[in-house]
């Protein structure tokens, strides 16, 4: 089984094997769930909660923005929708989540990005994954892709 995996706050594509599925979670361990893949992302409720949604389509948005709807995929998950936009800063905003709709918001210097490539791919099975910190502090967001 193979994935590209991309996150908001860097341009990473890489391929997730079986055997990195099992990969044991140490050090930080939202850069440790990056590198190791799906099965990683479990231990990350241990230092906080852990967001995943299946992505099952897009949604016109008219004003630039890219917005899909989706279905919880982990127990507890409440995010049903994904909305990317995009703005052309040095530093990008925190991904952030409305828990009242159940909505995660990313951002993105441009369309051509090679995350929001991912998520425009229809033939593909996508994912968003959505960590904050237990204390509240801090956020990440990547989106994996079936090959």
């Amino acid at each position: 089984m193979h994935f590209h995996v991309g996150y908001s706050n860097g341009s990473t594509d890489l391929r997730v094997t079986n055997a990195d599925l099992m990969a044991p979670l140490v050090h930080d361990p939202v850069q440790q769930c990056k590198e190791s893949g799906l099965g990683a992302a479990n231990h990350l409720t241990s230092s906080g909660a852990l967001e995943v949604m299946r992505i099952t389509k897009a949604v016109p948005t008219g004003n630039g923005d890219l917005q899909f709807l989706g279905v919880p995929a982990r127990h507890g998950s409440t995010v049903r929708s994904l909305l990317v936009s995009f703005i052309a800063e040095d530093t990008m905003p925190a991904p952030e989540m409305d828990p009242i709709n159940g909505r995660v918001h990313l951002y993105y210097p441009h369309r051509d990005h090679p995350e929001v490539q991912l998520l425009l791919n229809r033939k593909r099975k996508r994912f968003c994954y959505f960590w904050r910190s237990a204390e509240g502090d801090h956020t990440h967001a990547w989106v994996i892709s079936s090959r």
